[in-house]
Parts: structure tokens; sequence; C-alpha cells
């Protein structure tokens, strides 16, 4: 494999922890909105209106669809949870502590480089040369990744 697809794969890999995190933020989204629809709904009785279909119960449909979401929100946050602490201590398989620093900044921070390299006090130009050199080193130390779609 080339040093290109190298870093490609581990590139794959380290971006589903933002992908993740973002997917739990939108589903902890639906919670509020299906939440605030509970409150602001309005009912207006006609007294004479006959209803023969009998009624809808749409706010226990719509509670029992928020407990479902919670739930699966839940389980998305505790899958999310093991899979980040396995990807740290992937990254923590690297020897060299400013590439593990690099990859914990832009990865599993979700920060730009410019400001990760802010942050250590390095020049853009190095960290992005380090950030090179880091996600090869990752992909070596965890050759699994490789095959992550």
């Amino acid at each position: 494999m080339t040093e290109k697809e190298l870093i490609q794969a581990a590139k794959r890999y380290l971006n589903k922890v933002q992908q993740t995190d973002r997917l739990i933020a939108r589903l902890k989204s639906t919670i509020a909105t299906l939440r605030a629809g509970l409150t602001s709904q309005s009912y207006e009785l006609k007294p004479d209106k006959v209803q023969t279909s009998g009624p809808v119960d749409t706010l226990a449909e719509t509670f029992a669809r928020i407990d479902e979401l919670e739930r699966e929100i839940q389980q998305d946050i505790v899958d999310f949870d093991n899979w980040k602490k396995d990807t740290y201590e992937r990254i923590g398989r690297l020897d060299d502590l400013d590439q593990r620093n690099i990859l914990i900044g832009r990865y599993l921070q979700g920060k730009p480089l410019e400001k990760v390299a802010f942050e250590i006090n390095f020049s853009t130009r190095q960290v992005t040369r380090v950030h090179g050199a880091a996600l090869v080193a990752f992909a070596e130390a965890n050759e699994d990744v490789l095959s992550c779609p």
C-alpha cells in the first residue's frame, strides 16, 4: 500500500469520530423538536361537532417515539464512547508524542490544524508535515483500519 493510501485509510477511520458526534447531535435535536411540539400543540373545542371514528392519541404516539429515540441515542452514545476510547488507545500506540498530540487535537477534539499548531506552538507547515507522518504511522500501527470503509 502506498503512503497516500495509508493516509487516506487513516483519515477515513479517524474522521468517523466527528461524523458520529454530528449524528448524535442531530438525534438530540430531533428529540428537542418533538418535545417542543408537545408543548406547542393547541386544541380547539367545538361543541357542535361529533367525532365518530374515536380519538386519535397523537400525544401518546409522540411520547412513545421520543422514548424510543432516547433509548437509541443512549445506545449510540455508549457505542460512540467505547469507539472513541478505542481510537484514543490506537493513537496511544504511536511513539512520537507530537504525532499523538496532533491526532488527538485534530480528530478526537475536532480542531482545525491551524488551532492545533497554535496550541502546541508549532508552525502550521510543521503541524501539516507531522500530521501526514502521524497518519502513516497510525495506519501502520493499526493495520486493521486499512479495511475500514
